[in-house]
């Protein structure tokens, strides 16, 4: 829809107006519609005779108070009404006439001093931010390289040693005071400003979060309400249950909530327990597997990891796709949508990371650490979304309800729990919208695939033959390093 331009709705019947669309700044669009005299005097008529058949008013029978007598009583609730339902059909019938695409609701500018006039037209403006337009670049210009790892007997071994810890007995040794490998048990307050006292306000609280103190993460960094904090583990090493711990700090730039967004918090955490694992015995997970040996086991994990090592290479072609994309197109971002996108981005990037296994404390710590990610990378995701939407529907993407269910179920067995169960969740939390559009971003991308590039290296050549690498590299072309072209290679295969 160009702007400056007037359209009229010219249908024989519905609501006939007319709307101007101007550009209100990056992906918003500012639409004045205009309603003529003689469309809202049948509103109003039309209006009067629902209220004539249903109005009770004392001393007379349903159906038969006077015309008179309905204006003099219920004139000030016809007039909002009807105003409420011209301005409402009349928005949606432009959006849809000029095949907008909304991302937020609407903004009646001087809402509060709107009225519908006695006499002459009603004229209002609305402005709404709009899916971004997106130029996509061809993509056989997009060049990605896929890594080849196998799986070794040590990746086996540690997966083993992580299942046990996972299926281990939690323990609460009296007095313990915490240490490395320990979970604590927290309360958590989250106040408004830095160094609060108890009397500031309350931003959100958690009556109980498990803190795992991790000291292979750089500097003991830890989580706590889906917030990094910087030497948490030290801080909460050598403690013990009732002891508080109070850090303050300046909320993480790409939150979901304003209030903590790039503003200074305190965040108080209590003690409650401290939990302590006893991994379980290699047997008793043989055992619980309904496996006969070690050797069984070894052989199952095995090819679970290979099944995930696959996920992960597919997931890190991905992440390489996305990031060619982004670089290719220039793209406005409305400036208002940025916390409700973000939060929805985070939701799939969550189910991505449990539907390849990752363990939901890795799952929680990664996402808290997107939440302190800077701007502009919050920026690159939302970019992201867009790219992928407009190319979705370029690419006639779609996702059935089998392909939903199948997601579902691969999730629920990566997470030992029932499909059902875990649909019942998240249809409950409004998470399905997320995994729909989570499978049809993968599968976007897997059609973008078919045409890009993609270089095959074996793993310890990987960070080398990545194109950025090749971009910096001094070597010569004649380094014996070994890429292969998945199409070149399949063109051979044919020919021969």
């Amino acid at each position: 829809m160009a702007d400056d331009t007037t359209t009229v709705d010219e249908t024989e019947e519905g609501l006939k107006f007319d709307v101007k669309i101007e550009d209100a700044g990056p992906a918003c669009k500012s639409l004045t519609i205009t309603i003529p005299e003689d469309q809202i005097k049948d509103k109003i008529e039309n209006s009067y005779g629902s209220l004539e058949d249903e109005a009770v008013v004392p001393g007379f029978r349903r159906g038969r108070a006077p015309r008179r007598l309905l204006e003099k009583r219920f004139a000030s609730h016809v007039r909002d009404d009807v105003k409420n339902q011209l301005l409402s059909e009349s928005y949606t019938k432009a959006v849809e006439d000029n095949e907008l695409d909304p991302l937020s609701d609407p903004e009646v500018q001087e809402a509060e001093s709107l009225e519908l006039p006695e006499s002459g037209d009603l004229t209002f403006t609305v402005k709404v931010e709009i899916t971004p337009n997106v130029e996509l670049p061809k993509y056989d210009s997009l060049e990605v390289t896929k890594t080849l790892t196998e799986i070794g007997d040590s990746d086996v071994d540690e997966e083993v040693e992580r299942m046990c810890q996972q299926s281990g007995k939690p323990t609460t040794p009296e007095g313990a005071k915490i240490e490395e490998g320990d979970y604590a048990g927290v309360e958590v307050k989250i106040l408004a400003g830095e160094d609060a006292g108890d009397d500031a306000e309350v931003i959100q609280e958690v009556p109980l979060d498990h803190v795992l103190v991790n000291g292979k993460s750089a500097e003991y960094k830890g989580h706590v309400a889906g917030i990094v904090v910087d030497d948490l583990g030290k801080k909460l090493t050598g403690k013990t249950a009732g002891d508080e711990v109070v850090v303050s700090m300046t909320g993480p730039s790409a939150h979901e909530n304003e209030q903590i967004k790039d503003q200074p918090i305190t965040i108080k955490l209590t003690i409650g327990t401290v939990h302590r694992i006893e991994p379980a015995s290699v047997e008793s997970i043989t055992e619980q597997m309904g496996l006969a040996s070690e050797d069984e086991l070894k052989e199952r994990v095995r090819t679970m990891l290979e099944q995930r090592n696959e996920q992960n290479t597919q997931a890190d072609l991905y992440q390489q796709l996305t990031e060619k994309l982004v670089d290719a197109v220039e793209l406005e971002l409305p400036a208002g949508i940025t916390s409700n996108q973000a939060s929805r981005v985070l939701q799939r990037q969550g189910m991505e990371m449990m539907y390849r296994g990752v363990p939901e404390e890795e799952v929680k710590a990664k996402l808290a650490e997107m939440r302190s990610e800077s701007e502009e990378q919050a920026a690159r995701q939302l970019k992201q979304f867009f790219i992928l939407d407009k190319a979705s529907k370029e690419l006639e993407i779609d996702v059935d309800e089998q392909e939903l269910n199948g997601r579902i179920a691969m999730m629920a067995m990566q997470q030992g729990r029932r499909p059902d169960k875990l649909r019942q969740e998240m249809a409950k939390q409004g998470q399905i919208e997320q995994l729909y559009l989570q499978i049809r971003e993968q599968k976007t991308l897997d059609k973008i695939l078919e045409s890009a590039k993609v270089n095959e290296v074996a793993g310890d050549k990987a960070d080398d033959a990545k194109p950025e690498a090749k971009k910096k590299s001094t070597k010569k072309k004649s380094s014996k390093k070994k890429t292969t072209n998945k199409k070149t290679t399949a063109k051979k295969k044919d020919d021969e």
